[in-house]
């Protein structure tokens, strides 16, 4: 015998599979939650490490702050008294002096007359700390002298010295030139009247 059925379920009646199921949610904050733990561990690496860089770097500030005040102490201990420069330059210029004062002296060419020896005994008795002489030529009643002097207002005292002197008294230096050098040094040149002809 045959069997007529007849379904009466249209698919509009079947119940529809929800999109979002507590299994597919509890899926996704799982996710979520790994997502930010990496995040948060990669973030915490990240700031460690730009921490430790930034401690490394002061203490490289600070090694070469220590560093650059250790040298510019050294220079400075280092740096000479201005004092004894001072005093060494002068003692400098003395033993210059000396030495051409020795030349003059025992140079055999220009020591022959009397006058001229006397003449160079006197001015190494006078003779004064600041003028380094360059020159000396005396020739009769003429009398030049060339040189180099730290301060103008030391060659006219240094003249005046010669006042007391037994030669060199009594000549009137009528030729006095004064001219700064680029050394910021003096350089004289007096003489006791114009030669005529040219100076030796």
């Amino acid at each position: 015998m045959a069997k007529y059925s007849i379904n009466l379920l249209q698919p509009e009646l079947i119940a529809k599979q929800p999109t979002w199921t507590l299994a597919r949610v509890v899926s996704l904050w799982v996710f979520v939650f790994i997502a930010m733990l990496l995040w948060l561990t990669w973030s915490h690496y990240q700031l460690n490490d730009s921490k430790k860089q930034v401690a490394k770097s002061t203490l490289a500030k600070e090694a070469i702050v220590t560093q650059q005040m250790t040298l510019e102490s050294q220079v400075a201990s280092n740096k000479a008294d201005t004092a004894l420069v001072e005093q060494l330059a002068t003692v400098k210029l003395l033993f210059k002096n000396k030495q051409l004062l020795h030349q003059q002296l025992t140079d055999t060419s220009s020591t022959h007359a009397a006058g001229f020896s006397a003449a160079m005994t006197e001015l190494s008795q006078y003779h004064h700390r600041d003028i380094s002489l360059k020159q000396v030529t005396i020739s009769g009643n003429y009398i030049r002298f060339s040189g180099v002097a730290h301060t103008p207002e030391s060659v006219p005292l240094w003249l005046a010295a010669f006042e007391q002197s037994t030669f060199l008294s009594g000549h009137v230096f009528s030729h006095f030139t004064l001219q700064e050098n680029d050394q910021k040094l003096t350089e004289f040149v007096i003489s006791s009247r114009q030669q005529t002809g040219k100076e030796q």
